[in-house]
């Protein structure tokens, strides 16, 4: 039995707004993005991934590999299998997660992201 080919992505704004809003709390992703923690829905199978949270098996055995300042950002992993993937600059998603945030009247969450935008990158 074959594999089914991954989906295209969607463009890296694009990418990022549908993983943000298939999360359930949005006011949750605030702390995530603070703690630089990826999350997933297991619904649909979308979520974002950053390097910190690879382990040895990720890295050696599936070879997933992250550079620092991305994310890996996925979709439809669950809905249509195999889904799609795509590795993202984490400002690019944090400048979305703003929007959104704002955009759901989220204003202390989205100031908390907007921080983590002005200030020092790791």
């Amino acid at each position: 039995m074959t594999e089914a080919p991954m989906l295209e992505a969607p463009e890296p704004a694009a990418a990022c707004r549908d993983a943000i809003l298939e999360w359930g709390r949005l006011a949750q992703l605030a702390d995530f993005a603070e703690r630089r923690h990826g999350y997933g829905n297991s619904n649909s199978g979308s979520g974002i991934t950053y390097p910190g949270d690879l382990d040895e098996y990720d890295i050696h055995v599936r070879g997933i590999h992250i550079p620092p300042g991305s994310l890996l950002v996925y979709g439809l992993a669950f809905a249509i299998p195999p889904g799609w993937e795509r590795l993202v600059e984490e400002r690019v998603y944090l400048q979305v997660l703003a929007e959104v945030l704002e955009e759901q009247g989220l204003d202390a969450e989205r100031r908390r992201v907007v921080a983590l935008l002005n200030g020092p990158s790791d």
